[in-house]
């Protein structure tokens, strides 16, 4: 069993930057690595799902079970998801135990709406969507901040860096 990487934070905090970033530099460095997005994961996964509350969490549950089969097989799970709710990564946190290295993507709330990348504030404000996930947001517990990656107001390669750091020391101590 393997260590597993789950990204959480705001839409538009860099996660999923992040998360690819470092699957490559791992897959560089010769491990077997699976990159899992929640938004793709959605349009597959969980596409049977909607986005009411129970849902989310659902989908969240999900994508922890197949980030656990991966684990088990050797494989390096990298997780990208929003999990705004306290639900949600409940959830995660029941379903891969001490396996799960949670990795916190913070980026003030500002620096999210001037990123936006998918647009989805613009629509949200607009009113074109409802219940915008990760707005608001569930401050992480001190048990969710395994790692917390500072990227408003920082250069993304020292937020890499101080990332790949603590991944590297958490993969050294595979004893599971």
């Amino acid at each position: 069993m393997t260590r597993i990487f789950w990204f959480y934070g705001r839409s538009g905090a860099g996660k999923t930057t992040l998360a690819g970033r470092l699957q490559q530099e791992l897959r560089d460095r010769g491990l077997t690595v699976f990159l899992i997005d929640g938004d793709e994961a959605r349009g597959g996964l969980s596409s049977d799902l909607g986005f009411h509350p129970d849902a989310r969490t659902e989908h969240h549950r999900r994508v922890a079970e197949v980030a656990g089969l991966a684990s088990r097989q050797g494989i390096v799970p990298i997780v990208a998801t929003i999990a705004p709710e306290y639900a949600q990564r409940d959830v995660v946190s029941r379903t891969l135990g001490k396996r799960l290295v949670w990795i916190f993507v913070d980026a003030p709330l500002e620096e999210c709406l001037r990123r936006d990348p998918k647009g989805l504030y613009r629509r949200a404000m607009a009113g074109q969507v409802q219940n915008l996930l990760g707005y608001p947001f569930d401050t992480p517990r001190s048990g969710e901040l395994d790692v917390t990656v500072q990227t408003g107001g920082v250069e993304i390669e020292q937020s890499y860096r101080d990332l790949l750091r603590e991944v590297l020391t958490r993969l050294g101590d595979q004893d599971l």
